[in-house]
């Protein structure tokens, strides 16, 4: 049977980021399982929010077809290097006990500079460049059109790419209904999902990938399918 992991930090990376490409997938029969860092407890939203961000994670992953949701433990704005064997243990423990083809998490400067997607890409990496016979690796990417309109997000929003140079285009448009309503399941981040939405809608409906651990002038042939990359 075909399987994907996606690795992410916080409840909601899975449905803004990778929404349509996962529920594609499920929709396909492949067994999707969704690997979380933290509950996102301390964004906007008061004391409870570790709760309610984690049934909202459940509830979205229900939506896009998931059909399992692991949480690592950590706490939300605290990753560091102090961390990286842990987090390195436990997402090699999964893969070991979930045995994916596909494992997906963000590109290593974390799509939006967010330093929990930056440790979460780093260490993923790090487990998957051991492992790499048996898993392949995938960046979750924004092109530079998108990105453009990141102003002031973060303090630094990293560049995004061409599409030329993307090793997977995973068109989404067929799934784009489930992955708007997966976004707004995450209700304490309307905000954001609204903002989002709003700003791709009139945007191609697909998602865009890189190939972990490809050189930088060995450009594979261009795909729409991670299990032929």
């Amino acid at each position: 049977m075909k399987k994907i992991l996606a690795v992410i930090a916080h409840p909601d990376d899975e449905s803004f980021g990778i929404g349509g490409t996962l529920a594609k997938y499920a929709q396909e029969g492949v067994e999707i399982h969704v690997l979380c860092a933290t509950r996102g407890e301390n964004g906007r939203g008061g004391s409870d929010l570790g709760k309610i961000r984690e049934q909202e994670l459940m509830n979205a992953s229900k939506i896009i077809g998931v059909e399992r949701v692991e949480f690592m433990g950590f706490i939300d704005g605290m990753l560091s290097n102090s961390l990286y064997h842990k987090m390195a243990e436990k997402i090699t423990q999964k893969i070991i006990n979930f045995k994916p083809q596909v494992v997906l998490t963000f590109d290593r400067l974390g799509v939006s500079g967010h330093i929990d997607h930056i440790m979460v890409a780093m260490v993923t990496t790090f487990v998957c460049q051991k492992i790499k016979d048996q898993v392949t690796l995938f960046y979750m990417c924004e092109l530079k059109e998108t990105t453009d309109l990141e102003l002031n997000y973060f303090i630094y929003f990293p560049p995004g790419y061409r599409k030329s140079d993307m090793d997977v285009v995973i068109d989404i448009h067929h799934v784009w209904k489930t992955k708007v309503n997966a976004m707004l399941s995450h209700k304490s981040q309307a905000k954001d999902a609204q903002w989002i939405i709003k700003y791709k809608k009139d945007q191609p409906k697909e998602e865009y990938f890189l190939k972990g651990f490809t050189e930088k002038n060995q450009h594979n042939h261009q795909t729409t399918d991670f299990f032929s990359a």
